[in-house]
């Protein structure tokens, strides 16, 4: 069966920070990165429709400077990955917080941009 995707995955290394629920700090590393979400890499697992509060410190290539977005994912699959040596969690973006989507849509059209030399489409 052929996968059916809206937008490309980039395969990049960004640390995200997972917010808990007693307000402390999980630190993850994602393994790529879409238009429609991405793909963690923990050592510990979730459940399949857990809601996750997180945060990326990525380039605003409209300002040249690193912001902090924050986001809301919804855990959509989960698997070990032997290879990696953890879990890989597939989410799902819910929505970002203040203009968080547009400064994430840029970042990914700029990386996009460099390595294949073609650009998201997105406004």
């Amino acid at each position: 069966m052929q996968e059916r995707r809206a937008s490309p995955r980039i395969k990049i290394r960004h640390k995200v920070g997972v917010m808990l629920s007693d307000e402390s700090v999980h630190y993850v590393w994602t393994y790529d990165i879409s238009l429609g979400g991405l793909q963690l890499l923990s050592e510990y697992n979730a459940d399949t429709g857990d809601m996750l509060r997180i945060f990326l410190n990525i380039l605003d290539v409209e300002t040249d400077e690193y912001v902090r977005v924050f986001a809301r994912v919804r855990v959509a699959h989960t698997v070990y990955d032997g290879s990696e040596h953890c879990f890989r969690i597939g989410a799902e973006f819910i929505d970002f917080e203040g203009d968080g989507r547009s400064i994430y849509n840029r970042h990914l059209d700029a990386r996009l941009y460099s390595r294949y030399g073609q650009h998201l489409g997105v406004g």
